[in-house]
């Protein structure tokens, strides 16, 4: 969430490895996730000015 902003939506990981991006990160996202840790990871390359925000897991 980009200061004064509103809620994007950036990516979804499916259980079984699978992941989807929004356009905006398309090419420089990366989720990774170990499900037997119940974690997940959100890498993100070529980083731009609009990128600086808040990001938030759910």
């Amino acid at each position: 969430q980009a200061p004064g902003g509103r809620l994007e939506w950036v990516s979804l990981s499916w259980s079984l490895g699978a992941a989807e991006y929004a356009a905006a990160v398309k090419g420089r996202a990366t989720v990774s996730r170990d499900n037997s840790q119940s974690k997940s990871s959100l890498l993100l390359r070529a980083l731009e000015p609009q990128d600086s925000a808040r990001y938030f897991c759910a």
